[in-house]
């Protein structure tokens, strides 16, 4: 059930750490918002920022007026994305609960879009579609284009089976009813929240036509330090999916479950093995070269190359942290997706 007349209040809970470059421009942008003035509510919350991100962001607010309440906490030491969200939330007043970071950009509408799912008393929570400010920058955007075309299509299908796991914080919003905090003990603030919302008996949702902007890395260490990052926090939700549903405690269908844990834990394994397979076949029959080498030469063939080994070994590292029992409830911050100025 879809209803475009649906509006409740909301709060946009957006965290913030060292954002001095780009929280202007966030602040700017949420003015353009489409949604009743009254019924809309924003908490920046700082985690000790120490480029002054939130005197930065109070003297904004100070100097431009803005039609809806915006408020600025600060917590006293970062402790995490997932951690700042929930103190944040003891101070939200709304039934739904929307996050947003600082260096993304929401389409207008893309609020009131992604809230009319949420009229269905059986969704608990949706999520939005991530764009590119930098598309055609290089091989690396390209190969992170072609991968959210894949992967945007799988959460399409699984939307309309059941349920997606696969939740982006840039843009995703949460019936209050449906969890009582994010979850803050893996790091995975947007997909483990949704695990258990589904355990809670809610669908989560992709929702295609609520869009957003941000950053795709560009540079090799930067690509696979933020792939390795979200693939470490989507594989915690993943086993935790996988026990509840052994427990008959998770909704979601089991097909759906099960594929995602091969495809992300077992499968970038294989891949290893079938480059392996294909470098001693060259060297076996060196004459293949003179049917493999034209296909580099085609800018898709390269890209679909470096997307597709680029997440597998992101993949195989986040796999290797996670048996050793790495979290990252706090990270490193990439630099190179705070530059939206450049592409705007």
């Amino acid at each position: 059930m879809i209803d475009r007349n649906y509006e409740p209040k909301v709060t946009m809970i957006i965290p913030t750490y060292n954002e001095s470059t780009v929280i202007t421009e966030k602040l700017q942008s949420l003015k353009g918002i489409d949604y009743p003035h009254e019924k809309l509510e924003v908490i920046v919350v700082d985690s000790s920022s120490t480029d002054n991100t939130a005197s930065k962001a109070k003297r904004y607010l100070k100097d431009n007026g803005f039609p809806f309440e915006i408020k600025i906490i600060e917590e006293k030491e970062r402790k995490g994305k997932a951690k700042a969200l929930n103190f944040a939330l003891e101070d939200a007043k709304s039934q739904i609960i929307a996050t947003s970071d600082a260096d993304s950009y929401w389409e207008p509408s893309a609020l009131r879009k992604a809230i009319s799912y949420l009229a269905d008393p059986q969704v608990g929570a949706v999520t939005g579609k991530e764009e590119f400010l930098n598309p055609n920058q290089n091989v690396l955007t390209l190969a992170e284009g072609m991968y959210r075309q894949v992967y945007n299509t799988l959460r399409v299908g699984e939307s309309k089976i059941h349920s997606t796991l696969f939740f982006q914080g840039e843009l995703s919003v949460y019936k209050r009813e449906a969890f009582e905090k994010f979850n803050d003990e893996k790091g995975s603030d947007d997909s483990g929240t949704v695990k258990n919302i589904i355990a809670c008996g809610y669908r989560t949702i992709f929702v295609p036509e609520a869009a957003f902007s941000d950053m795709a890395p560009y540079t090799w260490k930067g690509r696979i330090v933020v792939k390795e990052r979200r693939a470490l926090h989507l594989i915690h939700a993943l086993v935790g999916a996988a026990k509840l549903k052994k427990q008959k405690r998770f909704p979601q269908p089991g097909f759906i479950v099960y594929a995602n844990s091969f495809i992300h834990l077992i499968n970038p394994f294989l891949s290893v093995a079938l480059l392996i397979g294909a470098i001693c076949l060259m060297c076996m029959f060196p004459l293949l070269l003179l049917f493999t080498l034209p296909s580099f030469l085609l800018k898709k063939s390269r890209v679909l190359i470096v997307s597709y080994l680029t997440s597998n070994l992101a993949l195989i590292l986040a796999v290797l942290g996670y048996i050793r029992g790495e979290e990252q409830i706090v990270w490193k911050k990439t630099d190179e997706m705070r530059h939206m100025q450049t592409f705007g």
